[in-house]
C-alpha cells in the first residue's frame, strides 16, 4: 500500500481505531490478548468451574442450591467489576459511534471516574451487608450415601479448601488431572481459584499505584519549578530503594491478607507512572488548549484532570500492562517465600513453594502446573504491552 492510499485510508479513522489496527497486525499479541481474555473469564467463573458445592441438590425431598448461597463477598466483587467492565466497553463502543471525536477523551475520562467509584462503593457495602458463610458438608459423601439425590456439580467437583490426607501428593491420574498437593488438595482446583488472587493483585495494585503516579506526575509537570525539582528528588529516592526489598520489609510488619498486599505492592511502584505523567504534562501545558483553560478561570482540578490528562494518559496505560506483569510477579514472589497469602487461600506461588514435600520428595506437578500458569501469564501481559506500546507510537508502528 503506497503512503497516499494509507492516508486515504486513515482518512477519518478515530484514534481508537488507528491503534486497534496496528495492534491487530501481530498475531502473536491477538493470541496473548486472547488468552487474558480467557484467564479473566476463567477467574470470574472459578466458583463455578471448581467447587466441591452442587449447584443443585435434593435433600428430604427439598431442592436446595448450595454454591450460590455459599458465595461470598468477594465473589460479588468480582462479578461485580466484570460486569461495569462490561458495561464501560460497551459505552465506549457507543460513544464512539454517537459523541464528538473531539471530547471522547473526556468521555472516556468521564466514565473510567464513574465506573471506579461505581466498583470502590460497591465493595464496601458488598463486604459490610454480604455475611460470612462457612458450609463443611460434604455433599459428594451424602449423594454416595443416598442421603441426597439428583445433585449436579461443577466440572471439577473439589474445593481447594478440601482436604483429604489419603491422597495427598499424589501424581495426575484421572480422578485428579493435575495431582493433589501435600494435604490432598485438588492442583486443577486451587490453580483456577489462585488465577483470582493473581488478577485482582495485578489490577488493584496497578490501579492504586496509577492513581498514585498521576496525582504527583500532574502536579510536577503542571506546576514545573520549585515544586518538580523537591517532587523528582522525592521519586528518585523512591526508586533508588530495591522495591522487591522494600516490599519484603514492610510485609514483615503487616498480617499475611491479600487486601495488605494489594496496597504495599501499590504503593511501593508508582513512581514510573509519575515519571510519565510528569514528562506528558511538560509538552501539554503550554499547548493553547491548556493555556485557553487558564486565561478562561477554570478550576485547576478541571485543567489537569479534565483537560490534560485525557491527552497524556497513553503511555500509563501502555505501563499499566506491564505493571500488572510485574505485580503478579512481586505475589508469586511473596507467596513462593511465604509472605504472600496465608493457607488455605489459593496461590500460584504459594503453590509452586510445594514443590519439594517435607519428606524430601520432588512433586513435579506442583512445580510444573503453576509455573507454567505464572510464566504464560506474565508472557502475555509484557507482550500485550509491547504490542500496544508499539501501537501507540507512531514512530514505532509497522509499516
Amino acid at each position: 500500500m503506497s503512503k497516499q492510499t494509507q492516508a486515504k485510508s486513515n482518512w477519518g479513522t478515530s484514534y481508537g481505531e488507528l491503534v486497534w489496527r496496528e495492534f491487530a497486525k501481530s498475531r502473536l499479541s491477538i493470541v496473548c490478548l486472547s488468552f487474558i481474555v480467557f484467564l479473566f473469564a476463567v477467574a470470574i467463573l472459578a466458583p463455578f468451574l471448581a467447587n466441591d458445592k452442587p449447584f443443585v441438590i435434593r435433600i428430604d425431598g427439598q431442592l436446595h442450591f448450595p454454591i450460590f448461597r455459599n458465595l461470598g463477598a468477594s465473589d460479588y466483587c468480582i462479578f461485580l467489576a466484570a460486569v461495569v467492565g462490561c458495561s464501560q466497553l460497551l459505552l465506549i463502543k457507543r460513544n464512539h459511534r454517537h459523541v464528538d471525536p473531539s471530547i471522547r477523551g473526556a468521555a472516556l475520562w468521564r466514565q473510567i471516574c464513574i465506573s471506579s467509584s461505581i466498583i470502590l462503593i460497591g465493595v464496601i457495602l458488598l463486604f459490610v451487608f454480604v455475611p460470612r458463610r462457612l458450609d463443611a458438608t460434604d455433599y459428594k459423601a451424602m449423594v454416595a450415601c443416598r442421603q441426597a439425590t439428583d445433585a449436579i456439580f461443577a466440572p471439577i467437583p473439589y474445593g481447594y479448601a478440601r482436604t483429604n490426607l489419603k491422597l495427598r501428593e499424589q501424581p495426575p491420574s484421572w480422578e485428579h488431572l493435575l495431582g493433589t498437593d501435600d494435604v490432598g488438595s485438588d492442583t486443577l482446583c486451587r490453580l483456577i481459584h489462585g488465577s483470582r488472587i493473581s488478577l485482582s493483585v495485578g489490577f488493584v495494585a496497578v490501579g492504586i499505584s496509577t492513581v498514585i503516579g498521576i496525582l504527583v506526575g500532574a502536579i510536577l509537570g503542571y506546576f514545573g519549578g520549585k515544586v518538580d525539582f523537591i517532587g523528582m528528588r522525592i521519586v528518585e529516592i523512591m526508586m533508588a530503594i530495591p522495591a522487591f526489598f522494600l516490599i519484603i520489609t514492610i510485609v514483615a510488619f503487616f498480617a499475611r491478607s491479600l487486601l495488605n498486599i494489594m496496597i504495599i505492592i501499590g504503593i511501593t511502584s508508582w513512581t514510573g507512572n509519575a515519571r510519565f505523567i510528569r514528562a506528558e504534562f511538560f509538552k501539554l501545558r503550554k499547548q493553547d488548549f491548556v493555556q485557553a483553560a487558564v486565561s478562561l478561570g477554570l478550576p485547576l482540578r478541571s485543567i489537569l484532570f479534565r483537560h490534560m490528562l485525557p491527552n497524556g494518559i497513553a503511555p500509563v496505560l501502555v505501563n499499566a500492562t506491564f505493571g500488572i506483569a510485574g505485580a503478579i510477579f512481586i505475589e508469586a514472589a511473596l507467596s513462593f517465600l511465604g509472605f504472600g497469602v496465608a493457607p488455605p487461600t489459593p496461590s500460584w506461588g504459594q503453590m509452586l513453594s510445594l514443590g519439594v514435600s517435607t519428606t524430601g520428595r520432588f512433586l513435579w506437578w506442583l512445580t510444573l502446573f503453576p509455573g507454567l500458569a505464572i510464566f504464560f501469564t506474565v508472557l502475555a501481559y509484557n507482550l500485550v504491552g509491547e504490542a500496544l506500546r508499539d501501537a501507540i507510537d507512531p514512530k514505532l508502528r509497522t509499516r
